[in-house]
């Protein structure tokens, strides 16, 4: 596998229109893949966009872009439910590689900077996600770096009549 150097850094508001034409390139190649907040992102105007991304990290939401050549290749976002009974949790979310950038390790170096990231963060005993069951090369590379099956959600999203299944998948920090 040939290795891509990624700079990986947190977005900012300034990246919006760059993640944004990466947010709706995942939709239009697999929307079953993506969640809401995707589709929000997608259709924001620029604006309101910036604001949603400055906003983030107010909310506990750590969002990440992994950068070559000026392009956006890779996404990956954590977020923390600041209720102290489940703080103990990160939920990752809106893992998504470009295409042309597959197969380059641009997946693992966004993973792997998203777990040493939460690895740092005070309190923190576990990451979350939940992959559409139909997802094999997700759920290999999830696999990979520990994450193990807690679950399947049935029909979890419906997209035209046709039902998505959801794995939840956790990882435990200590490992």
């Amino acid at each position: 596998m040939k290795s891509l150097g990624l700079q990986i850094r947190p977005l900012a508001a300034e990246d919006a229109a760059i993640y944004q034409e990466l947010r709706r390139l995942s939709l239009a190649e697999a929307p079953h893949l993506v969640g809401p907040r995707a589709e929000r992102e997608a259709r924001d105007e620029l604006p309101a966009l910036r604001a949603r991304i400055a906003g983030y990290p107010g909310e506990g939401v750590f969002a990440f872009g992994g950068f070559r050549d000026g392009i956006c290749a890779a996404a990956g976002a954590l977020a923390r439910n600041p209720d102290p009974r489940f703080s103990h949790k990160l939920f990752l979310w809106g893992m998504y590689v470009r295409p042309e950038f597959r197969g380059q390790s641009a997946g693992r170096q966004m993973l792997e900077h998203l777990l040493a990231f939460a690895r740092r963060q005070p309190g923190a005993e576990c990451v979350m996600l939940q992959a559409t069951t139909t997802n094999e090369p997700a759920k290999a590379l999830y696999r990979k770096f520990g994450f193990v099956s807690c679950g399947i959600e049935p029909k979890a999203l419906k997209i035209g009549g046709n039902y998505w299944n959801f794995e939840t998948m956790q990882v435990d920090l200590a490992n």
